[in-house]
């Protein structure tokens, strides 16, 4: 917890997986990494307390602090935000670190993806990498546990490598990954109280001596401190894998399958969104159980398909923007439970043709003609793509290939007449 409960209002919002984060290159716990698999879009947070294997607070816990690091987000930003707003004050720079080494101007990259104010920042903040574990968070050896907290948090949003997932940043990546390493292990050595109390007498002693540097710390004070824990992941591969309690466990599966039982009555009756969200919650409390997950993957991706078919029929410039985010969140939604589906990647390319997003309207399209070439219905999808791209041409071509496929595909004659362009008559199909 940081420094007050949730609230009731908060328990009641679905925390879901922030669209830039990459789970794989986090380190958890199996307990943090058995929660984070449940955090779908789709389950509130007061469910991830039933059903996350922790205590209620541990849970809070792990939350605030992916919230904090944007691992996830609730309505795009922490549901604290607004009224704790000021309330994390900004790490304080080092007393005169700079004054004595400077970084490498010829360093700054203008091409890359980062901006150039950042770039600086991270060569500016790399110098420091060497300093003790309290002036690298820029808190006093007195401070709280809360205020190192609000320092590490500060500290691991501005320099975590998820920021720039898929981005060209050159060297930067490498530095990002050996900023966040050294922030985390000092936020671990700080956590714990018996390190603390070493680093905490290494500064002292420092002082008392004289030696203390107004630069960076020197490698082999640095040594002194004690060696940071081991990672969550080492940890793991030296003991079982986590497991949850068997009393536990079959309160849950007795529970899973009363939402189960609940979901089929809903489908036989046709209250199909119903029947999802009965789904959602059996696989919520049985994760391992894959008829649940079969049978919520099949549901969820014929809604989803579904709503998207409704939306681009009723033509997407007519959606607001929570309408079209939604219809986003939806079509992302369809390839995960079915990635190598043509008609859904399809679907999904026509969505953000719709959108003018050319490139990721290509990107699926491509995958859909290499899955099925032979569909006429294909061609005339990338044929769209071309034509927001703006390559006419390429769009004739697309257009003519389909025809061949099918004489017959009314799409494709339409959009030759919008373009002004007749037909190649085809002798394979005597059109």
């Amino acid at each position: 917890m940081l420094d007050s409960e949730v609230s009731e209002e908060d328990l009641l919002r679905v925390p879901r997986l922030a669209s830039d984060c990459d789970p794989v290159s986090l380190e958890l716990s199996p307990a943090e990494g058995f929660l984070l698999s449940r955090i779908d879009g789709q389950t509130s947070w007061k469910l991830l307390r039933e059903i996350g294997a922790q205590t209620p607070s541990e849970v809070d816990q792990c939350i605030e602090e992916w919230l904090m690091l944007g691992v996830i987000d609730i309505d795009g930003r922490p549901p604290w935000v607004k009224r704790r707003e000021g309330a994390i004050p900004e790490t304080a720079k080092p007393k005169t670190a700079m004054a004595l080494e400077t970084i490498d101007e010829s360093l700054i990259d203008s091409s890359l993806d980062m901006k150039e104010e950042i770039q600086r920042e991270m060569l500016e903040f790399e110098l420091r990498l060497e300093e003790n574990c309290f002036d690298l968070f820029g808190v006093n050896t007195s401070a709280s546990a809360a205020e190192i907290k609000r320092a590490y948090f500060k500290l691991s949003k501005r320099f975590h490598p998820d920021r720039y997932f898929r981005k060209n940043i050159g060297p930067y990546g490498d530095r990002l990954h050996r900023i966040f390493k050294r922030v985390s292990e000092a936020y671990k050595l700080l956590s714990d109280p018996a390190s603390r109390k070493e680093i905490e007498n290494s500064v002292l002693r420092e002082v008392r001596t004289g030696t203390q540097s107004q630069t960076a710390t020197p490698s082999s004070q640095r040594n002194s401190e004690p060696k940071a824990p081991l990672t969550p992941i080492e940890r793991l591969r030296q003991r079982m894998p986590f497991r949850v309690p068997e009393e536990v466990r079959d309160r849950k599966s007795a529970k899973g399958n009363e939402f189960f039982c609940a979901a089929q009555l809903s489908t036989k009756t046709g209250r199909h969104a119903e029947a999802a969200a009965n789904m959602r919650l059996a696989v919520a409390f049985d994760p391992f159980n894959r008829e649940y997950k079969r049978v919520l993957s099949g549901m969820q991706s014929e809604i989803a398909s579904e709503n998207i078919e409704t939306m681009l029929q009723a033509g997407m410039e007519k959606l607001s923007a929570s309408e079209i985010s939604d219809t986003k969140r939806q079509t992302d939604e369809l390839l995960l439970y079915r990635p190598n589906d043509a008609d859904a990647l399809n679907l999904a390319a026509r969505v953000y043709v719709e959108l003018e997003d050319a490139e990721r309207a290509h990107e699926y399209c491509a995958r859909t003609l290499e899955l099925e070439s032979d569909n006429a219905v294909y061609h005339v999808t990338m044929a769209m793509v071309h034509k927001v791209r703006g390559n006419k041409g390429h769009a004739v071509a697309e257009l003519n290939q389909a025809l061949a496929l099918n004489s017959r595909n009314q799409e494709a004659h339409e959009m030759l007449e919008a373009l002004k362009i007749k037909p190649r008559r085809s002798s394979a199909n005597g059109g």
